[in-house]
């Protein structure tokens, strides 16, 4: 890709402020200091700082002899940060044909491409990349757990769920701390696909309220009491989730699971209630509500023939 092409892309990135491409790119160039033009060690110092668009431009500007290995990396790494996924890739792979790479860059290297194609939902291509990491790994270390953990993750999004929890148990001896919520969630995802539904409400349980993946797995644990049929338990996660996570219980799919325990407990009452209210929020198309409607109608023609047998 030549500089004018790279740096019309950059130009792309920051289009909401500047109209014009070529004088976006024109910006981009300026506001990089032309001493600095030459030294590669700067690519690698504004990349680990965040100056993603400044990082790469110096980059593209410097001499094809002084791109170290280092260096590629950092440009790699920012363009995959600034969402230039493909030409991350091809730097990626740029470095992989360094024939001196040690044996953990390679293997991280790697496991980024398998990231990378992972993100751009090529889960076969991930789940080869994910492996042939772990063939440069011997022994247990973090790195070798995130690679299970990719690898897993890619067979789960193509429905090998048997093969996902196997490589995600690998993970989960291999990973540390940091990681070990992150795969707990993977794993809980997957038993619950395959009915391991008390291991699967364990693995929920055991990530921290402030993870990132926190608000699902309260859901999940929910939804996990709701197929199991206990009651109070589905009520508390439901509430719990509502409270602490508004943010991913704004659908109906909440409304719709209290309306189920209120029809559990023989509460249609509560049950017509929070179906009203429901209509009034969500528009007659959503799939929660079409539910709700229904299992509400079936409870209601259940009670008026229970009434007229009595």
């Amino acid at each position: 890709m030549t500089t004018r092409r790279f740096l019309h892309l950059l130009a792309l990135k920051i289009r909401n402020c500047v109209r014009h491409p070529v004088v976006a790119c024109l910006l981009v160039i300026l506001c990089v200091p032309a001493s600095h033009a030459q030294h590669q060690i700067d690519v690698q110092r504004l990349s680990a700082e965040g100056e993603h668009l400044r990082a790469l431009t110096l980059y593209e500007l410097l001499p094809t002899r002084k791109m170290g290995t280092d260096t590629q990396i950092a440009a790699a790494k920012s363009s995959w940060a600034l969402g230039l996924n493909r030409q991350a890739a091809e730097k990626f792979d740029m470095v992989l044909r360094d024939v001196n790479l040690s044996m953990e860059n390679r293997a991280r290297i790697t496991l980024s491409r398998g990231v990378l194609e992972y993100q751009e939902q090529r889960y076969p291509e991930a789940s080869l990349y994910a492996e042939k990491t772990i063939s440069y790994l011997r022994d247990t270390s973090p790195l070798r757990g995130r690679a299970y953990l990719l690898w897993g993750q890619s067979l789960s999004r193509t429905g090998a769920y048997g093969a996902a929890q196997e490589k995600l148990e690998r993970a989960l001896a291999d990973a540390d701390e940091a990681d070990k919520a992150e795969i707990n969630f993977a794993l809980g995802m997957v038993e619950m696909r395959i009915g391991k539904l008390e291991k699967a409400e364990g693995r929920f349980k055991a990530i921290p309220a402030q993870h990132d993946r926190s608000a699902a797995s309260v859901r999940a644990l929910a939804s996990i009491a709701l197929q199991t049929q206990q009651i109070e338990q589905a009520r508390f996660w439901i509430e719990k989730g509502k409270s602490a996570y508004p943010e991913a219980f704004l659908d109906s799919w909440a409304e719709y699971g209290l309306m189920q325990v209120a029809l559990v407990s023989g509460d249609l009452a509560t049950a017509r209630k929070l179906t009203e209210e429901a209509q009034k929020n969500y528009p007659a198309s959503d799939s929660w509500l079409i539910l709700m409607r229904a299992a509400l109608e079936e409870s209601e023609w259940g009670h008026k023939g229970l009434v007229q047998e009595n």
